[in-house]
């Protein structure tokens, strides 16, 4: 199927620790015949597995995405959202426009786990970020959160702008076209999109997947 690589350990990524990879079910049987996986990986970027009704191929990026967008509304909604918090608070150095809008949006910030403060002129003091997001330069992740929300404009719905920040931590956390998963992390995966709304669409609205009838491969293959 896919070339023999070193797969990457998604389990020990902390971007991913919001997920559970663990496969919920036994006996599994893909399309292959293993009962380790539910499905299988090519080009390290899609999955093919099969339904009762047909073949099924997912963009593991665009599933894996979905997934954590849900993972992340659920525990923003429940105020649950895990953080990590500075050792060593970190200043950050900002434009004007982006140290004002960094403070007056400290509610918001806290809410997808962005902790702030003020340092006096354009510097802000950062003393908590997203677990989520633990692999990436926090400083320049909350940079790039300001700049989604300077976009917004002042008319934005304020639950607009929330919803557009957790899709771009969603996104950013997601596993990427290219990354080669193992047995048990595409089994998790796929096991996950049972699990969770509206898994047949990314949060940007891509389709996740692409169905194939028994009956609309017969006929490409001209069995009927």
């Amino acid at each position: 199927v896919s070339p023999v690589q070193t797969p990457v350990a998604l389990s020990a990524d902390p971007l991913l620790d919001a997920i559970d990879f663990s496969p919920k079910h036994s006996g599994a049987q893909d399309i292959m015949g293993s009962a380790r996986a539910v499905g299988f990986q090519i080009h390290n970027r899609y999955l093919i597995t099969q339904d009762e009704a047909g073949m099924v191929i997912i963009d593991q990026h665009a599933l894996h995405e979905r997934i954590l967008f849900e993972q992340i509304k659920s525990k923003v909604l429940s105020k649950s959202l895990d953080r990590q918090r500075m050792l060593v608070p970190a200043t950050v150095q900002l434009t004007s426009a982006e140290a004002a809008m960094a403070l007056d949006s400290k509610e918001m910030l806290a809410e997808i786990g962005f902790e702030v403060e003020s340092f006096g002129g354009d510097t802000i003091v950062l003393n908590a970020y997203p677990s989520i997001l633990s692999n990436r330069a926090p400083e320049e992740m909350l940079r790039q959160v300001l700049e989604a929300l300077m976009s917004g404009g002042k008319k934005v719905n304020a639950q607009d702008v929330l919803d557009e920040l957790m899709n771009m931590m969603a996104c950013k956390a997601a596993i990427k076209a290219g990354d080669r998963l193992s047995d048990p992390e595409i089994t998790a995966l796929l096991e996950q999109r049972h699990l969770y709304h509206d898994t047949h669409h990314c949060p940007h609205g891509r389709p996740t997947a692409l169905f194939f009838s028994r009956e609309q491969l017969d006929k490409m293959f001209k069995r009927i």
